[in-house]
């Protein structure tokens, strides 16, 4: 999804670069196969029923009655001459029944609340507040069905994932690749929200194709099976909400995605579950390309409760060397969106990545990964003050040159402190993505995002 992005707008002070045609998203496991309440009326109303009487029945006018009474009921007489009754024996068996009916029904109460603490928080249909006393919320994007995310929960750190494991096809049919429902319920227990985003690629390991959108919009029965199907997978496998990461959409289906959108999230709603759809980035309205313009951030800001705007990928393998985000664009790009839709539902996007450009070549760099470089080889790392990302260059055994631009501990920062001085009323950060990140990051989310 956010491996090879299309280029975002930026303010005049920073050039623009060049527009990607896609960006393939490399998943690293194998796609896998897809994916009366009976009312009864109410009984009419009956007037209270007084308790039975003795009937009398042929009394004799001499008393003898009364005698023939005294004799058959015995010495015992109720007030006003009546026969008193005695009351029944206690019935051993009926006690113990009666008693362990009780248990029961206390035990049962017991793994209930039991229960209901494991499996952590219901479905409210409200994006959560942040955990651990942070100011603002922060979600993050994963892929992998295997990694642990123990130490990120234990962190107090994230306050949503989203599980990029399924994707739709040009009829709006969900499928599944890996997945591991484990990890939703984990997540949920440490009261993590948790969300099933959802691509426009044929497989888990294919890449964002336009055709997919574009038969969903054009087809009213299409539009109707997706949002059924989007709101069954929400619901039978534990999500709080959707994710929509779709990308590369016709320009044309601006308004169609908007309205889809809009219906979407009239669903889920009504299930009490959320929607979020991440979008790229742009400084303006419409926007420059075609992959920025398909994006009504009013429309979608209206109907969404989380954007998460792609502020991240400004260099890449279409580019020369460079940062992710620099800041002054990231800046730009949130400030716009604020007047967009109310600033609790924009998300800025935070890279855990970069880039290392060698001879004709690009290749995903992760932090642990360079972190270990720089260890290993004791090389120095720069800082670009432009975005507060780690830059350096080397030359390997064989000769060849290697740039390499990366966030680090000191660029995660640089980042957050510009979502604190300019944005503090933003909803949160939006991370791409939990995978060979530094491990020091989380604490150092947790503590820069204090209130």
């Amino acid at each position: 999804m956010k491996d090879w992005p299309e280029q975002p707008g930026q303010p005049d002070a920073t050039p623009e670069p060049p527009e990607l045609p896609m960006r393939p998203h490399a998943s690293p496991e194998p796609p896998a196969e897809p994916v009366r309440p009976d009312a009864s009326p109410e009984p009419p109303d009956v007037p209270p029923q007084p308790h039975a009487e003795w009937v009398r029945v042929g009394e004799p006018a001499d008393g003898e009655g009364e005698r023939r009474r005294g004799r058959r009921s015995g010495s015992g007489r109720g007030r006003g001459g009546r026969p008193a009754r005695r009351p029944p024996r206690p019935r051993p068996l009926a006690i113990l029944v009666l008693f362990a009916v009780l248990l029961v029904a206390v035990l049962a109460a017991i793994a209930l609340l039991v229960h209901h603490h494991n499996a952590g928080p219901g479905f409210s249909g409200r994006v959560n507040a942040p955990l651990g006393g942070r100011r603002q919320r922060v979600t993050a994007w994963i892929t992998s069905t295997t990694r642990s995310l123990d130490p990120v929960f234990a962190s107090h750190a994230l306050d949503e994932v989203d599980c990029d494991w399924y994707t739709i096809d040009a009829t709006g049919t969900v499928s599944a690749g890996p997945q591991n429902l484990a990890l939703v319920a984990d997540a949920r227990k440490h009261h993590v929200q948790v969300f099933a985003t959802v691509t426009n690629r044929p497989s888990s390991r294919g890449s964002f194709t336009s055709s997919i959108p574009r038969s969903i919009l054009a087809s009213p029965a299409a539009q109707q099976h997706a949002m059924s199907a989007l709101v069954t997978l929400a619901t039978t496998k534990g999500f709080d909400g959707i994710d929509l990461d779709w990308e590369l959409i016709p320009v044309a289906d601006r308004d169609a995605f908007s309205r889809f959108a809009a219906g979407l999230a009239t669903a889920l709603h009504a299930r009490h579950r959320l929607l979020s759809a991440a979008v790229f980035a742009k400084t303006s309205e419409p926007g420059r390309w075609d992959s920025q313009k398909v994006y009504d951030y009013h429309a979608l800001g209206a109907a969404v409760d989380e954007l998460k705007i792609m502020t991240y990928s400004y260099s890449g393998p279409w580019s020369s060397p460079g940062p992710q985000a620099p800041l002054a664009w990231t800046k730009a790009v949130i400030d716009f969106a604020r007047t967009q839709m109310p600033p609790a539902k924009v998300y800025m996007g935070l890279p855990f990545y970069g880039y290392d450009w060698h001879k004709g070549s690009v290749t995903a760099l992760q932090a642990s990964e360079a972190e270990a470089l720089v260890t290993q080889h004791h090389f120095k790392v720069d800082h670009n003050r432009a975005s507060g990302e780690a830059d350096l260059s080397y030359v390997d055994t064989a000769g060849v040159t290697h740039v390499l631009w990366y966030v680090d501990r000191h660029a995660v920062s640089a980042k957050l402190g510009l979502l604190e001085s300019s944005f503090p009323n933003a909803g949160g950060i939006a991370i791409w993505q939990v995978y060979k990140e530094d491990p020091g990051f989380w604490p150092l989310i947790e503590q820069a995002m204090k209130r």
